[in-house]
């Protein structure tokens, strides 16, 4: 039976009104013969393949065709509709041929739901909640529906699914073969060539292999020998052991504190890594050519006296073990890891906020709870680490005096907000009884805007030192400004402006003798090499603003590198507080080539100008080779 839904439409509606679906399917029957003969009762995304069990009712919602609501609940009625006993010549297997009802389906309220007859491909056609996603019916319910079929009856299973609850909209329905077409047949012929173009002009990217390199090789092809088991198979034994680094060269050319700089310097940085499982592991690093932040080197500062410097030094400057409690539980008991806890002790190197906060290697020990995430903050996810160090604590606040302070810490890293948060608090304990022990917290949020500028914004504060204030040694309140705008060429084309606004006498927690003062980020001309001692502005920020301007290039293949910077800054205030004897310009540039995949050289040049002070001015070359 062919049904006019087109011609028959507003009777149709005109009788739901009432409230009467007889009076509504007997106004549709009243459309023409001929019309019946031509139009079928459409499917327009919903095949009716019998023998099928249910149909999801949610796809039904995807209706282009509106139809009111029926806001009463009657009985759920089955129909006999057109199905592959009642017209064998029919081709079923073509989607076009199948009956479809997405056209009495309303956008809200109660929607029509549809499960067909294993026997005979009948539709139950019953009213579903949108908002709830229950089939309304009553399994009880035997009616006769006139011109439709001599026998109208529910479903067998309707009251099954009549108190099932949808999921996210989602109704779980029995599998039938019938619910799903065969493989469709490909348009070509397979062609295995195709296949296997996407690995055309494919290389191994040339690597330097570090210079030891026991066991298990370092990230290589093909396939490794079986892991050990040691208690249980679980975080088995994976051992090797790798010893990398560097090995830099360097002459300079310099002018600072009014004194010539004349020296071609070596450093030799070696990392020893004793790996023994996928999560643990003993490290330890090494600087064989310097000592107490000064480097093996020939000085010709004073032309008539070239003189060789010896500063070798076997001590380590770090050592400790790395692993994760969660995953060695796991290897005892034999279980994946019940939970994450990253922890470390020894000497350990820390560095927070970009080295800005801390840079330092202490004796401690530090603890992480990683990937965690709060929907009542509305954060996605943030990571907390609890860090502690009892020596080797080096700061400006201390006098340089590594023994002089402990330290307790935690460092918060937090996305949310569309951006990125970090939070860090610090409490340094002075174990010489001299007054100075302090509070030091931290805040940065980053993000970008308009999809055209990065920012930064950082917050570093001191407070907490007793004494008159211009003895203190920290205490006061720095902001940071960082800015790189994106350009067309966003990895190519960087400019970036960076200020900073200095209020007392800010200090990071602690900061290795080679890291530099705490604006060495804010600009090339605030960052010194340590190696030759190459001249900066004034970089402790101590009641001083200023900034820096400049853009970066960097070449298609990354290889080679070319910065150009002015910077400048100027005091405020107590002149007691400050550093800097006066305002100070500088300009500097610097460039770099890679020659292979590992060496590079790199070329510096800055002059700055001082009020107050005599002028600086820093020329360098070095070679680095990577291994």
């Amino acid at each position: 039976m062919f049904l006019d839904f087109g011609q028959s439409f507003k009777q149709f509606e005109n009788a739901q009104r009432g409230g009467l679906w007889c009076c509504a399917v007997i106004a549709m029957l009243a459309a023409s013969d001929e019309t019946r003969a031509q139009q079928d009762l459409v499917p327009r995304d919903l095949p009716l393949v019998a023998p099928t069990k249910v149909w999801d009712n949610t796809t039904l919602e995807q209706s282009t065709n509106l139809l009111p609501a029926v806001e009463s609940e009657k009985p759920t009625k089955a129909i006999q509709m057109e199905s592959p006993e009642n017209e064998p010549d029919r081709d079923w297997t073509n989607p076009a041929s199948q009956n479809r009802f997405d056209s009495l389906i309303p956008r809200s309220g109660l929607v029509p739901s549809i499960a067909s007859d294993d026997s005979r491909g009948s539709v139950i056609i019953g009213e579903r909640s949108v908002e709830t996603g229950l089939i309304k019916n009553d399994p009880a319910t035997r009616v006769e529906a006139l011109g439709f079929a001599s026998k109208v009856e529910l479903h067998p299973e309707a009251s099954a699914y009549s108190s099932m609850q949808s999921v996210d909209g989602v109704v779980e329905v029995p599998y039938h073969p019938g619910d799903f077409q065969g493989t469709p047949a490909p348009a070509e012929p397979y062609n295995p060539v195709l296949d296997t173009a996407t690995y055309y002009g494919k290389y191994f990217v040339p690597v330097q292999r570090p210079w030891v390199e026991w066991w298990r090789p370092f990230y290589t092809g093909g396939i490794y020998d079986p892991a050990i088991p040691l208690f249980t198979d679980v975080n088995p034994l994976t051992p090797h052991f790798l010893v990398y680094g560097d090995y830099r060269a360097a002459v300079g050319v310099h002018r600072n504190n009014g004194k010539p700089v004349r020296s071609i310097a070596n450093r030799l940085n070696l990392d020893f890594d004793l790996r023994l499982t996928g999560t643990e592991r003993i490290h330890w690093f090494m600087g064989p050519l310097d000592q107490n932040n000064r480097f093996t080197r020939l000085d010709f500062s004073d032309s008539s006296n070239v003189r060789f410097e010896d500063e070798l030094d076997a001590k380590f400057d770090t050592l400790f073990f790395e692993g994760d409690l969660g995953a060695m539980t796991g290897g005892l008991t034999g279980v994946d890891a019940p939970f994450d806890l990253p922890f470390t002790f020894g000497k350990v190197p820390l560095l927070y906020q970009n080295g800005i906060w801390m840079e330092d290697a202490i004796n401690g020990a530090a603890v992480a709870f990683p990937w965690k995430h709060s929907q009542a903050l509305n954060w996605s996810n943030f990571d907390a680490t609890f860090f502690m160090g009892f020596d080797q604590v080096t700061s400006p606040a201390f006098e340089n005096n590594n023994q002089a302070a402990n330290v307790f810490g935690t460092a918060w890293f937090i996305e949310a907000y569309e951006g990125y948060i970090e939070a860090d608090y610090a409490y340094l304990d002075d174990q010489q009884g001299l007054g100075r022990s302090y509070h030091n917290t931290a805040f940065a949020y980053t993000r970008r805007y308009w999809s055209r500028i990065s920012n930064s914004i950082r917050v570093i504060g001191n407070i907490g030192q007793s004494g008159p204030r211009n003895t203190r040694t920290a205490d006061g309140l720095l902001l940071l400004w960082e800015n790189s705008l994106i350009s067309d060429s966003p990895s190519n084309v960087v400019p970036y402006y960076n200020a900073f606004l200095g209020y007392g006498c800010p200090q990071s927690v602690a900061r290795a003798a080679g890291s530099g003062g705490i604006l060495r980020n804010t600009g090339i001309n605030f960052e010194s090499d340590i190696l030759t001692g190459y001249p900066t502005l004034d970089a402790t920020g101590s009641n001083a603003y200023g900034g820096a301007v400049g853009i970066n290039f960097l070449s298609t293949d990354f290889r080679r590198q070319i910065a150009v910077e002015f910077a400048a800054l100027d005091t405020y205030g107590d002149d007691n507080l400050s550093v800097a004897p006066g305002a100070q310009y500088g300009v500097g540039t610097r460039w770099q080539k890679a020659l292979n995949n590992w060496t590079l050289v790199r070329v510096d040049l800055m002059n700055g100008w001082l009020e107050n002070a005599s002028d600086i001015y820093g020329t360098r070359a070095e070679f680095r080779w990577k291994f």
